[in-house]
């Protein structure tokens, strides 16, 4: 007899009464039936909380908890309130305005089913649209990389990985809730959700990437951890890594790797010096198995 263990999908909104219907609408539409959504509100300032009521009402079917927060929190702080009503043996983190494909949690649930114990995280690409849903003439986030086959998807135990390279969008996980909870959650001291939980769960429990595209990712003008300012994504990550890099001699190859990053397109020889660490990194994947 088939197994279909349940799925919960934590989506967040904060002044996205544009957006969240489409969001919501984009899990109930999934292939993949066995799945609760604990809604969150994070006090949002628009028409957000009525928007929420009226899908609500029009859609009785769907298994839903939510939310209201009475006062504004940080994100991390949102998913840990979640996360003490997620039931189900696996869950993922939806902000209202982003958009799920249709097969997005039953291809994650099937690689979980079809993996070893260990599996703690699974993750998928993701293409970019704008305001109006409209998809960006941009690559997605795996074409940057030039990923055009699985096996060039990170997978396995990628701590060191991520440290030098952190390359998974947040809504396009899916994450085991018994290895979530082992590591402690989410730290409520982060502004980022994700990276932190995740460099936690890298060091006890594997990752798996998959090359299907689960997510519609909206580009806004707005979003604060969206922003397109370099300096702001990489001091708030600089804060989540100072944790880790202790840990294994990993500190020379962070900073290696993040003065390449920052210089790779501004020098010819730069360049070709970073082409040649990213196949030392692919040599390091290889010799960190061996360690974790």
């Amino acid at each position: 007899m088939p197994n279909y263990p349940l799925v919960s999908i934590i989506a967040i909104a904060y002044n996205h009464e544009e957006f969240l219907e489409e969001a919501l609408d984009s899990i109930i539409f999934q292939s993949y039936l066995e799945i609760e959504i604990i809604i969150v509100d994070a006090c949002s300032k628009d028409q957000s909380v009525s928007k929420i009521k009226g899908w609500i009402n029009r859609n009785p079917q769907a298994k839903v908890k939510t939310i209201f927060q009475s006062s504004t929190k940080k994100i991390t702080e949102n998913a840990n309130d979640a996360l003490k009503l997620v039931e189900g043996e696996y869950y993922q983190i939806l902000s209202c305005d982003d958009v799920l494909m249709p097969q997005k949690i039953k291809d994650q649930v099937k690689v979980f089913q079809t993996s070893d114990e260990k599996l703690g995280v699974v993750y998928c690409d993701a293409e970019k649209i704008d305001k109006k849903s409209q998809a960006l003439k941009e690559p997605t986030f795996f074409q940057e990389r030039n990923w055009t086959s699985s096996s060039q998807l990170p997978s396995g135990m990628i701590f060191p990985i991520l440290l030098m390279d952190y390359f998974i969008t947040a809504p396009t996980v899916l994450v085991k809730k018994e290895f979530a909870l082992k590591v402690g959650g989410y730290n409520p001291e982060s502004m980022m959700e994700d990276l932190d939980l995740f460099l936690k769960m890298a060091q006890q429990f594997s990752f798996k990437g998959i090359l299907e595209v689960g997510v519609k990712y909206r580009v806004l003008e707005t979003s604060l951890l969206r922003s397109t300012d370099p300096f702001y994504r990489q001091s708030t990550r600089l804060k989540i890594y100072s944790d880790y890099l202790d840990q294994k001699g990993e500190w020379d190859r962070f900073i290696t790797h993040q003065f390449l990053i920052a210089h790779k397109t501004k020098s010819f020889f730069l360049k070709m010096i970073y082409s040649l660490q990213l196949a030392i990194q692919k040599l390091l994947k290889s010799q960190f198995k061996k360690h974790y």
